[in-house]
């Protein structure tokens, strides 16, 4: 029962930051092209500070529940779909650590077109990532029914 709680954390947190990296993706991002040049070195900031701490605690959830997935199971869901699911998560861990972070950091400089469609461009990769492990763990929750 309980690696049916962790599998369901688990669920949720990675639907939760698959659901805000979709708005991410299709609204905030883009709408950064219309901010006023005069204040969007203060949004940005604002913007990345509060984004810090929404997507941190699901995070933080999604990596640890992957991590006892990979050791303890639910009876019926397999070690590959755990091992997927901490594929899909390392990878938008590398994504934004290695371009997105770097990319809000240019960018809390002052904007620069280059540097945001860089930004728009990449961040298709963590949607890919986060949808592939929202898939994979509704997947496993299939398994464990």
């Amino acid at each position: 029962m309980l690696l049916l709680v962790v599998l369901v954390l688990h669920a949720a947190a990675v639907w939760f930051c698959t659901g805000l990296v979709w708005v991410v993706q299709v609204l905030v991002y883009p709408g950064f092209a219309g901010l006023d040049r005069a204040s969007f070195t203060a949004w940005h900031d604002r913007h990345t500070r509060l984004m810090a701490w929404t997507v941190s605690g699901p995070w933080a959830v999604q990596g640890v529940t992957t991590a006892v997935l990979l050791v303890w199971r639910p009876d019926g869901v397999p070690f590959w779909a755990a091992a997927l699911a901490g594929v899909c998560g390392a990878a938008t861990v590398a994504v934004t650590v290695l371009v997105s972070v770097p990319c809000h950091r240019r960018l809390s400089a002052g904007y620069d077109d280059e540097v945001l469609t860089r930004l728009v461009v990449t961040n298709r990769w963590r949607v890919l990532a986060w949808t592939a492990g929202g898939l994979v763990a509704a997947g496993m929750l299939v398994a464990a029914a």
